[in-house]
């Protein structure tokens, strides 16, 4: 879980990002790291494990292969979330002056690395 960690913690410490989590498929914190103070890690959890799902439906019901990397974009911030696996979801939450480029960039650079710490 050490290399878990460390990976989060490079993500949380990236330009804009409020926070790094990686969530169970049922919405339980598995690991997660923030820079922000007041960054509800459990509440990530539980909206993103509800979130993949439909995102995953949505996927499979146009035709587009598996998940590999969902954004949404709102007023106040960003949601990334990429799937690590059949078990794990990863959640990266941003504010809305991010570099979403670099973010995204990251996020797909470190996916696999998480996913085999994991």
């Amino acid at each position: 879980m050490a290399q878990l960690k460390a990976l989060l913690s490079e993500l949380a410490g990236l330009d804009g990002v409020s926070g790094a989590v990686v969530v169970s498929r049922d919405g339980f914190v598995i690991e997660g790291e923030s820079r922000r103070d007041g960054f509800e890690a459990d509440a990530v959890g539980a909206v993103v494990s509800a979130g993949i799902g439909a995102s995953e439906g949505i996927a499979a019901d146009l035709r587009l292969g598996g998940l590999h990397l969902a954004m949404l974009e709102c007023q106040g911030g960003v949601l990334m979330i990429g799937g690590l696996g059949p078990g794990a979801v990863l959640a990266v939450l941003s504010d809305a002056r991010a570099n979403l480029g670099n973010i995204r960039f990251q996020v797909k650079k470190r996916l696999p690395e998480l996913e085999q710490a994991l």
